[in-house]
């Protein structure tokens, strides 16, 4: 998953730096540009120093057996081309996290809950990266019928999967990526040995971890071994918002390949695509069109709930949707949500009103509007890439800068929107003059 995120654009030094902030040693980051099946594609890993190598010498066989298991990667990814994500086309995830009941060489969760959250990590990615090894020990602590301070993780293994689990959530936040749509989840068949015998496919704690959840699972018969892991799971099951094709009113901006060690007979890879609101980026050369704004009165809501349903109305390709705070009958205090759509999107944003807010009627009226013819350019700065929006009145030129892209760059350079701003308008100035 790290691979596809370097792949799509992540700063490797950035990302080291950043990661610092997790506060543990023993370990040093890999970054190998390579191909697997003719496809170029990023190879990441975690490698452990030798000290903390040594640490874990005193295992059983048994117990190297089971930490070993756990150290694979992702299969499959050719029978999910037509899936994607904001982020990543999630087939599968390698797993580095093996609980070990009554193990003393391993860190507990309340341990691993310690580094974390006396780290130097934003709020955002330590509650992420916790509640993922949380549900893993939940999970591990029912398959074994132990207590959740009983359950510990291998030594090695907890640092390796500290480093991947926190290093996922630190490498969205530091992309600015705020949605992740995954396709169904694949999981192998038969059973695998370990150091407690022979377990079914899907594992136990996997099964345990679909109790109770929405992320689809289908299994193929011809692979005989596990393609879904625990910690993959985990991060599936809290950090995926939808599983689907592409939305209709979503636009691929990058594509990008991660790949992992294991050998399974397969493409060991995993597809992500940058996806971006289409209506944003799309080019338009009249200068006027027919629009729906459509209202809906709403008094008995938590801002939450509101906000979601925003939220759900402009990823269905609303061109607008905002609230204004109005007072109803008996001086109620309520909002007006308002959505300004194409007609042919009518029903589509009636529905999401009747669905995601408490509102029993909704009004519309059809309206004409003018618009500026517009193109898209995009620039390079400093700090990367960044896309303009050029339209045209009366033969001059008005000239903004796409938010999404820009922010992308702030983030993942630590610096503030204003100067990816000023550094896009300056290179489109500079073009311009050339020109």
């Amino acid at each position: 998953m790290l691979g596809v995120l370097f792949d799509l654009g992540l700063d490797f030094d950035q990302f080291q730096a950043e990661l610092e902030k997790l506060n543990v040693s023993g370990y040093h980051l890999t970054l190998e540009k390579t191909t697997r099946s003719a496809i170029g594609g990023q190879l990441f890993g975690v490698v452990l120093d030798d000290a903390h190598h040594h640490a874990d010498e005193s295992l059983t066989a048994q117990e190297v057996e089971a930490h070993d298991h756990h150290h694979h990667d992702d299969d499959q990814l050719a029978e999910h081309d037509h899936h994607h994500d904001h982020l990543a086309e999630h087939d599968h995830h390698h797993d580095d996290l093996a609980a070990t009941p009554h193990h003393h060489h391993g860190r507990n969760l309340q341990e691993i809950e310690t580094i974390i959250n006396n780290s130097n990590l934003s709020q955002s990615v330590k509650i992420q990266a916790l509640g993922v090894f949380n549900e893993i020990a939940q999970a591990e602590a029912h398959v074994h019928q132990l207590s959740l301070d009983d359950i510990h993780f291998h030594e090695v293994g907890a640092l390796d999967s500290i480093v991947d689990i926190v290093g996922f959530f630190v490498g969205l936040e530091m992309m600015g990526i705020d949605g992740i749509i995954s396709g169904t989840l694949v999981d192998g068949s038969g059973t695998i040995e370990v150091a407690h015998g022979t377990m079914p496919v899907p594992v136990p704690a996997v099964m345990q971890m679909r109790q109770n959840s929405e992320v689809p699972v289908r299994q193929r018969t011809d692979i005989h071994t596990e393609l879904v892991t625990p910690t993959g799971f985990a991060i599936a099951k809290l950090a995926f918002d939808s599983f689907g094709p592409i939305p209709d009113d979503m636009q691929v901006q990058k594509v990008g390949y991660g790949f992992g060690t294991r050998d399974t007979g397969h493409l060991n890879g995993l597809r992500g695509l940058l996806l971006t609101p289409m209506a944003s980026q799309k080019e338009v050369h009249s200068t006027s069109d027919e629009i729906v704004e459509i209202h809906a009165n709403v008094d008995d809501q938590s801002g939450e709930g509101l906000g979601y349903a925003i939220e759900r109305l402009m990823t269905a390709g609303a061109y607008d949707a905002y609230f204004t705070p109005i007072f109803m009958k008996k001086n109620r205090p309520a909002y007006q949500v308002t959505v300004i759509t194409a007609s042919a999107k009518l029903q589509a944003m009636v529905d999401l009103l009747m669905t995601h807010t408490t509102t029993f009627g909704v009004r519309w009226a059809n309206m004409k509007r003018a618009t500026l013819p517009r193109t898209f350019k995009t620039v390079t700065t400093a700090f990367g890439e960044v896309t303009l929006k050029i339209g045209t009145f009366n033969g001059q030129q008005k000239v903004t800068v796409e938010y999404d892209s820009a922010a992308a760059l702030a983030d993942s350079h630590h610096v503030s929107l204003d100067a990816v701003r000023r550094a896009a308008l300056l290179a489109y100035d500079k073009e311009d003059g050339m020109n």
